[in-house]
């Protein structure tokens, strides 16, 4: 027993260390798995509890490629993943001159979409009053399967933001496998307001920057810029507040698509 009372001592040493550094709370329960509600805070600072990975320059980790994945055609194609807001409020006349904020951004997603080579790989995912989803998945050879789902999208329900970046980011990460980790991906989102409730899209907005280098462009439609996916420095966002400045905020995400060069991926 004398032999193991340095051992003993020593253990009740940490401890009592250990508790005055992580004091446990004796007002309730522990916590959950169940995050708590983010602040505002939290919000605008998602992004930086974590490197992003586009900073990380050894970090090859994105995407995980398997023997067995197909290889796409063009490695070095471009990708646009268009995620529209089909919320019930897109049926508003605000911001719109006259017509719905639905049929403004209806507009502006097609001169974008007509406005991208043919050797573009674009894809289309919506919430409306039918559902949430992919429409047309990415691909070269779709404008007109691109441009039919576009016209039936119905404004209604809510914003479930949540899963329409995380959705948006594993369409990425597929084409990035088939590509082979060579080319550009862009999630590009026009919305009118924030995430309804439950469906934050915080979490899933840090999973895209801290383990990927898709870029996230963003445009706040008929509201201001204090949004979680307006990350400064790390995403891309303007706010547009009317149908001409909607329509430059798009042109933009062309104009902030960096040149590819294959120097960026020397290691």
């Amino acid at each position: 027993m004398k032999k193991m009372f340095p051992y003993v001592a020593l253990v009740i040493a940490a401890i009592i260390i250990f508790d005055k550094v992580n004091p446990i709370s004796d007002s309730g329960p522990a916590p959950t798995s169940k995050p708590s509600t983010p602040t505002t805070a939290d919000a605008n600072n998602v992004a930086m509890v974590a490197e992003p990975y586009a900073l990380r320059a050894a970090d090859y980790s994105w995407p995980v490629i398997q023997s067995n994945d197909r290889i796409a055609p063009s490695l070095l194609a471009k990708n646009y993943y268009l995620i529209i807001d089909g919320s019930g409020s897109m049926l508003e006349t605000e911001c719109s001159q006259g017509s719905t904020k639905m049929a403004v951004a209806k507009s502006a997603f097609q001169l974008f979409m007509e406005q991208l080579s043919v050797d573009t790989n674009i894809g289309l995912y919506a919430f409306d009053n039918r559902g949430i989803g992919q429409l047309v998945a990415l691909g070269q050879n779709n404008r007109q399967q691109l441009l039919s789902a576009l016209s039936q999208i119905t404004p209604g329900g809510g914003t479930p933001l949540s899963y329409s970046i995380a959705d948006g980011m594993q369409a990425l990460s597929l084409q990035a496998q088939a590509q082979l980790g060579y080319g550009e991906y862009h999630l590009v989102v026009i919305t009118d307001g924030n995430a309804s409730s439950g469906y934050s899209p915080e979490p899933a907005i840090k999973d895209i920057l801290t383990h990927t280098p898709i870029n996230i462009h963003t445009i706040g439609f008929c509201i201001d810029d204090q949004h979680p996916l307006n990350q400064p420095g790390l995403t891309f966002y303007r706010s547009a507040n009317d149908p001409d400045s909607l329509q430059a905020g798009l042109q933009a995400v062309l104009a902030e698509a960096p040149d590819f060069t294959l120097t960026a991926f020397d290691q």
